[in-house]
């Protein structure tokens, strides 16, 4: 028989977030909800209080938290502001290429920095012409020696403005559909790739949404030139 009580460290983190957001959500949400505008001072509370990133496994410097504490978080963070939600939770969606890959030094470098410093990671996949029909992906990986240039647009990608990193994918033969997709991380200040301005949205304000994130070129190799950006695959 199934049971799903919860245990007594998941009630715990239950009534701290619930406690947390009572005290820093709640108080701010509404202004920054009418100027359409993110609260970075909170999302860098959620990471101080191991709310943020709580998913990263133990060996790289993470709590190791599942599926039942994420959903713990975010309902209760949700039931203050959707919007800050979304967007403190993103990390989760952002690393979850990296945690699923088999990339061993991608996961140590980047894992381990977020589980230590305050780090966005965005989720880049929906583009103008495709939502949630990734078959139809346009951004295109071209391989190019040993390296990978990526070339295309991404759009709605939620705190794409404010992320310090990207888990990108992209396509290796349009026609291949499905099959040709893989999966990049790209750092966003690097040269060549350029983020558009927030869209405005009609609820959610509160979260970050990148109008777009576009000309990504790069490489996967650490001895590439300086001035090309390198990208990791993680396929």
């Amino acid at each position: 028989m199934l049971n799903f009580t919860l245990t007594k460290k998941q009630l715990a983190l239950k009534k701290r977030v619930r406690e947390f957001t009572r005290q820093e959500i709640m108080p701010v949400a509404w202004y920054y909800d009418k100027i359409d505008k993110i609260p970075l001072f909170v999302l860098h509370r959620a990471f101080e209080e191991g709310i943020m990133n709580s998913d990263i496994p133990a060996r790289y410097g993470g709590k190791g938290y599942g599926l039942v504490e994420g959903a713990i978080a975010v309902e209760e963070i949700a039931a203050g502001c959707p919007g800050l939600a979304t967007s403190i939770f993103d990390n989760s969606l952002g690393m979850s290429p990296i945690i699923l890959s088999d990339k061993e030094h991608i996961k140590k470098r980047y894992l381990s920095e977020m589980a230590k410093e305050f780090r966005l990671m965005c989720f880049g996949t929906s583009e103008t012409t495709m939502g949630s029909d990734v078959a139809g992906m346009r951004c295109l990986a071209k391989k190019d020696g040993d390296d990978y240039i990526l070339n295309g647009t991404k759009y709605w990608i939620t705190n794409g403005g404010i992320a310090d990193y990207m888990t990108v994918f992209a396509t290796t033969d349009p026609k291949l559909q499905h099959a040709g997709i893989c999966a990049f991380v790209v750092e966003l200040d690097w040269d060549g790739v350029s983020v558009g301005r927030a869209i405005p949205k009609m609820g959610q304000r509160c979260s970050n949404t990148a109008g777009s994130i576009s000309k990504i070129p790069g490489c996967r190799k650490k001895t590439s030139s300086p001035n090309r950006a390198r990208v990791f695959c993680l396929r």
